[in-house]
């Protein structure tokens, strides 16, 4: 029987393009730029690029390690790459910068999303399982808000926030215990191979790739399902629990 649905975000629930992604980058290193300066510290936009290159290049390992990574960490990596030494209230305004100009250049929600979740939450209890970069969960939530489906969802776990990344199973396990379903009782959903689909499986869960916007993956022998519509989406899940 079917007690609990996780999502993924990015890719998932929210789509990113490249063109989006250099936008909020851009973003980004203006904002570093003029707080930093604003503070007194000497540094030019291609240091803010540089350091925040640097920051990526540490979650981007982690990431592959498996390890989350705190937003406050990927800001000291960037004060470390440009030598400044900064105190945890500059540290903090750094993580809001990176929060702020996610949400002043947004993924956009994939089509259909809503409806779906509103119809699926009044069944089931839903939670999100996402890797999170440089951006902070707190404001991932506040998108969500933004755009009327925070209250579908009864559970978070983002990597920023945790001691791991997926596919580790305990990212998928401690969503569960919030929604109160075994891994048996649940499916995710989610749109990587190597992390979505491997770490839900591995958990014991079932698994749904969702194709709508990332068509990279091409090796997929585990899913128990593949979408591309969310229109698809409740008949699947319906027809993996009969």
């Amino acid at each position: 029987m079917l007690k609990a649905i996780t999502f993924d975000f990015w890719q998932t629930l929210y789509a990113d393009s490249r063109e989006n992604w250099m936008r909020r980058q851009a973003v980004r290193v203006e904002k570093c730029h003029a707080y930093l300066r604003g503070r007194g510290y000497a540094c030019e936009v291609p240091d803010i690029q540089r350091a925040l290159s640097a920051a990526y290049e540490l979650t981007h390992v982690r990431w592959h390690r498996h390890i989350g990574v705190p937003v406050e960490v990927g800001m000291k990596e960037l004060a470390s790459a440009l030598d400044f030494t900064l105190d945890a209230e500059e540290i903090a305004a750094l993580v809001s910068v990176m929060g702020a100009s996610f949400l002043a250049s947004p993924p956009r929600q994939i089509p259909h999303v809503k409806p779906v979740l509103e119809r699926l939450s009044a069944k089931y209890p839903l939670g999100i399982v996402s890797d999170s970069a440089l951006t902070p969960g707190t404001f991932v939530r506040k998108l969500m808000e933004r755009d009327g489906i925070l209250p579908c969802f009864q559970a978070f776990t983002f990597s920023d926030e945790t001691a791991h990344t997926k596919p580790e199973v305990a990212q998928f396990h401690a969503t569960l215990a919030q929604l109160g379903a075994e891994p048996v009782e649940a499916v995710h959903i989610g749109d990587i191979f190597r992390t979505d689909i491997v770490g839900a499986k591995n958990a014991g869960m079932k698994a749904i790739r969702f194709c709508g916007f990332n068509r990279s993956e091409r090796n997929d022998s585990l899913s128990d399902a593949v979408v591309d519509d969310y229109r698809e989406l409740e008949e699947v899940v319906e027809r993996l629990f009969t």
